[in-house]
């Protein structure tokens, strides 16, 4: 057998080998022919274990041995520690020990014989799972903090029931559990509990996570746990999944899958229904922080309160000042003014009983003018003339009478008159008033009022009289129709008598 970048080891009598040369042929040989790991099943004798923690050792079979070694950087893995007589299975790579010459394989992994076929099934579907990225841990899922309905897929022999139910019970009644009875080993187990996971599960209202569980067993009996089926379906449950199946020193490719993996049903109840009383805990710490922020808020809307009263308080006792002051000002002021207003004030009196004495007398000429004036006048249109004429002379006269009066009386009361001024302003408007009053009655009692309102007057076209009742046109005559600015003759066709309900 040729291996490449060996010695030519053909039958020269002249080659002459070292022995390290010679060994580092035999080595390469017996490397290039077994690559890669291999499993070897045998039974395990003399082994020592040496201070550094290696494990030196022989596995041997009814007719052959060979040298093992399983160092400690391996062995701190696993959990099976052989011993002496024990038939095992051991993974690992066959190497040449140069120094010596003997070849030996260095373990990677051991398990008891007899499960070897499971050992190759279990590291098949966790590399298969590996790869395909579905054992990250980031994939885990956190599990409820506080829980309401929890479904618990186990088969009902047994005390793992019984024992998470209790556990349960015990710390918080509250929680609801769903018990999901299954097979959990043997043929049919699988199926069992594939189908409490797509089919029972996605039927429950409200659930938050599920446990599933079995109390430990052999490699058989947990066996159904470590299917690829089951994982995948573990996988693709809705909600956070806890398994707990065997104990704590059996690992099954459902523990890897799970969200979390905890050694017994015991410790499933515990991981996830929270206590009643560290419920009480929370909530009543929760409550004293809350109690303590408000605490302080209120003190510190409090102590807001009382600067903003206190500034409160001193603002009026600023005011009060301030208005002293000013009445003392004010005192003073008025003092100075009265005393000037002292020389004057028999005189004030004196204009302003003269000036309500004229505007008395204007109004009363006014009125006799127009009385005397109303009972001259022959037609209405003559009366409304004349009015006019007159009423403009009168407003006339006593506007220049007035601003005689307010001359004088502001060039003999200067600055100190304005209350004077003020009230004989306000006389002045009481008067203007009652002159537009006046004015408005004696406009509405003219017939030419109506004129405005779009009705027209009526006049004999011979002697320029109204119609009236008392003298009605007759047929045949001519009349004259007054409107704003024109007059319409008219010719009367007939005379008929009118109720004033249309008729």
């Amino acid at each position: 057998m040729k291996v490449a970048g060996t010695p030519d080891f053909q039958n020269d009598i002249r080659t002459v080998f070292t022995v390290s040369e010679l060994t580092e042929g035999i080595g390469l040989a017996i490397e290039g022919a077994f690559p890669g790991f291999l499993h070897v099943e045998g039974e395990v004798s003399n082994l020592k274990e040496s201070s550094s923690g290696h494990a030196y050792f022989t596995l041997k079979d009814s007719s052959s041995q060979i040298r093992g070694v399983f160092f400690r950087g391996q062995r701190r893995n696993e959990r099976f520690l052989p011993r002496d007589g024990d038939q095992v299975l051991a993974t690992g790579r066959l190497t040449l020990y140069r120094p010596r010459g003997e070849y030996q394989i260095v373990v990677h992994t051991m398990e008891p014989a007899g499960i070897g076929k499971f050992f190759l099934e279990f590291r098949r579907v966790q590399h298969t799972l590996q790869e395909e990225g579905l054992l990250r841990p980031d994939r885990k899922r956190p599990l409820p903090a506080y829980p309401f309905k929890i479904a618990l897929v186990t088969s009902l022999k047994g005390a793992v029931v019984w024992d998470f139910l209790r556990i349960a019970g015990s710390r918080n009644p509250a929680v609801s559990i769903v018990i999901l009875p299954v097979r959990v080993q043997g043929d049919g187990a699988v199926e069992d509990i594939v189908e409490a996971f797509t089919r029972r599960i996605p039927r429950i209202d409200a659930l938050d996570a599920v446990v599933i569980a079995r109390g430990g067993g052999s490699i058989e009996d947990l066996w159904p746990f470590n299917s690829e089926r089951l994982a995948r379906t573990i996988l693709s449950c809705p909600v956070p999944v806890v398994s707990a199946v065997g104990h704590e020193t059996n690992v099954t490719i459902a523990d890897l899958v799970s969200d979390l993996r905890v050694a017994t049903p015991s410790e499933a109840a515990e991981k996830l229904v929270p206590h009643s009383g560290e419920l009480q805990r929370r909530v009543k710490g929760a409550f004293d922080r809350l109690t303590h922020v408000l605490l302080n808020e209120l003190r510190k809307e409090n102590l807001r309160y009382f600067r903003a009263r206190d500034r409160l308080f001193l603002w009026p006792h600023q005011i009060v000042s301030f208005h002293q002051r000013r009445e003392r000002s004010e005192g003073r002021l008025i003092s100075i003014v009265e005393r000037k207003n002292h020389s004057f004030s028999m005189e004030r009196q004196e204009i302003h009983q003269r000036l309500e004495q004229s505007v008395f007398h204007l109004l009363r000429q006014k009125r006799a003018f127009l009385e005397k004036t109303a009972s001259r006048i022959k037609t209405p249109y003559a009366l409304y003339v004349l009015k006019r004429e007159k009423q403009e002379s009168l407003k006339g006269r006593l506007q220049t009478s007035m601003a005689r009066v307010l001359s004088f009386s502001s060039l003999r009361q200067g600055g100190g008159q304005d209350r004077l001024v003020k009230s004989m302003r306000n006389r002045l408007e009481e008067f203007r008033s009652m002159h537009r009053t006046l004015t408005e009655r004696l406009q509405a009692a003219t017939p030419f009022s109506a004129l405005e309102k779009g009705f027209a007057i009526l006049f004999h076209a011979r002697d320029r009289t109204l119609v009236s009742p008392a003298r009605l046109p007759h047929s045949g005559e001519i009349l004259l129709a007054r409107i704003p600015g024109f007059e319409i003759g008219l010719e009367v066709r007939s005379v008929e008598t009118w109720t004033g309900d249309g008729r």
